[in-house]
């Protein structure tokens, strides 16, 4: 079994830039954009846009017309909130006695509902925190990034619930594209750009699913509100979303929710995937479109099958739940960690594909021990423990895991056979200081604009790497 006391240190960065390069200099990278949210984050209320600042106050607006222009503006609760005020109070008492009663026959619903179906409780950030794939999503500047799947187009969500769309730097163009912000586009947790289509982005967060359609030949800036939005009441906020192989469908899963639902988008259709259980916290669907790999807040995960009639193998870990998952580029194998313990497993799918073998033949084996070591002889320094995140690089040689308590990142290297998997010692990466760590990690996809492995880092920082492996 694999361990990290085996990982060598990575050899050094060779710029100083955000742009990193791996074993060689890799000259593709320097058309990478140079990305630091920090430096946009700085002042988050100012890129915020709100039609009433685009308008001069008028003094003598009569009450009812300024509580109708707050509706249309802002929406039911900001109006009810406006008829509620202090001035509302003063220039007409009879209306704000109106909406406190109104407020609290709202307030009596509410507290029935919940009683009634208590699963439709609005959740906490810190609730959504602890399943995010993202380390400390609360306070990080870099939440979600997301490569397109056949050009160079990466996006990156910010604590500031904006989504900046970045391409190729070139002499004329810094990278930035467009950048996506709306009212509708809150707490985001995850995105995915469809396959086999160049403009569309979908955006989960904690009102839905966010599609943006976006189009080049429109001039670079902000696009105010999203092409349209998908959401069931139950199913909020969204934790986790995946597209099928071809974009036809979309997966997406709620720690609010048991069901996963399987979207049409151009339909607008859903069908639920329902079982008992507890909410699911994390889905990824296999490279061959077979299986949907689908964790739980809870100890159970399961594994569905796409192609027969949407039946699942249930599984339930010794303690903790399911962390997070990737699949094999094959779709032979998929890796996982939990809460529990420092574990990497693995599920092999081989005999399922040979011999349609029952769920019982099949085994979660461990792979690597990820207990926390030193990686100096000071004990200054430590790599491992419970596993945040893992990512699997498109040509099947790398598997890199980053953790909840200690900063460094990870590197195995896999050699995947016909009908085996081997996981052995690699690297080990650190940040530019001691205290940096990574946020989120992702790998850019094989494509006609690139034919290597580029592994992508968000630290803590705000800055954005790009790391080339042989």
């Amino acid at each position: 079994m694999a361990s990290l006391s085996n990982l060598k240190e990575i050899p050094s960065v060779s710029s100083p830039t955000s742009v990193g390069h791996g074993y060689s200099y890799v000259p593709e990278l320097d058309q990478y954009p140079k990305i630091n949210l920090k430096n946009e984050l700085i002042n988050p209320s100012a890129n915020r846009i709100s039609i009433s600042h685009s308008f001069i106050p008028v003094e003598t607006e009569s009450v009812p017309k300024r509580i109708s222009r707050t509706f249309f503006d802002g929406g039911f609760w900001e109006s009810l909130t406006e008829a509620r005020s202090e001035k509302t109070r003063e220039q007409a008492p009879v209306i704000s006695k109106a909406a406190d009663f109104i407020a609290h026959m709202l307030d009596l619903y509410s507290s029935f509902k919940l009683k009634i179906f208590p699963h439709t409780q609005q959740l906490s950030a810190e609730r959504i925190a602890q399943y995010a794939e993202t380390r400390d999503w609360i306070n990080s500047s870099v939440r979600y990034i997301a490569w397109h799947v056949h050009v160079f187009k990466l996006a990156v969500a910010g604590m500031d619930d904006v989504v900046r769309i970045y391409g190729k730097t070139t002499e004329n163009h810094g990278g930035i594209g467009h950048v996506l912000k709306s009212a509708t586009q809150t707490q985001i947790t995850c995105m995915a750009w469809r396959p086999l289509c160049a403009f569309e982005l979908v955006v989960g967060c904690s009102q839905g699913l966010c599609f943006w359609i976006i189009d080049n030949n429109l001039h670079l800036g902000r696009t105010i509100n999203p092409s349209y939005t998908l959401k069931h009441p139950s199913n909020l906020p969204i934790s986790s979303l995946k597209w099928s192989k071809d974009g036809s469908l979309l997966a997406s899963s709620s720690i609010g929710d048991r069901a996963i639902l399987i979207w049409h988008p151009d339909s607008k259709r859903v069908k639920p995937l329902k079982r008992l259980g507890p909410p699911g916290s994390l889905l990824s669907w296999s490279p061959n479109n077979e299986w949907i790999f689908a964790a739980t807040v809870d100890r159970v995960f399961r594994v569905w099958k796409c192609h027969n009639k949407w039946t699942s193998d249930r599984w339930v870990c010794d303690g903790g739940n399911v962390q997070a998952c990737c699949w094999s580029p094959c779709s032979r194998f998929l890796l996982f960690v939990n809460t529990a313990d420092p574990i990497l497993y693995r599920l092999q799918f081989v005999q399922l594909i040979l011999m349609k073998s029952k769920a019982d033949d099949k085994e979660v084996l461990p792979v690597a021990d990820l207990n926390a070591c030193s990686l100096d002889s000071s004990n200054q320094t430590f790599i491992g423990g419970t596993a945040q995140q893992l990512v699997w690089d498109p040509h099947g040689k790398y598997v890199v895991i980053t953790f909840k308590s200690t900063n460094s990142i990870a590197i195995f290297r896999t050699y995947i056979q016909k009908y085996d998997l081997q996981i052995s010692g690699g690297y080990y990466l650190n940040g530019q200081s001691p205290s940096e760590y990574p946020s989120f990690i992702s790998f850019q996809p094989l494509n006609k604009d690139n034919d290597r492995s580029v592994l992508t880092i968000g630290w803590s920082t705000g800055r954005i790497q790009f790391y080339g492996l042989d």
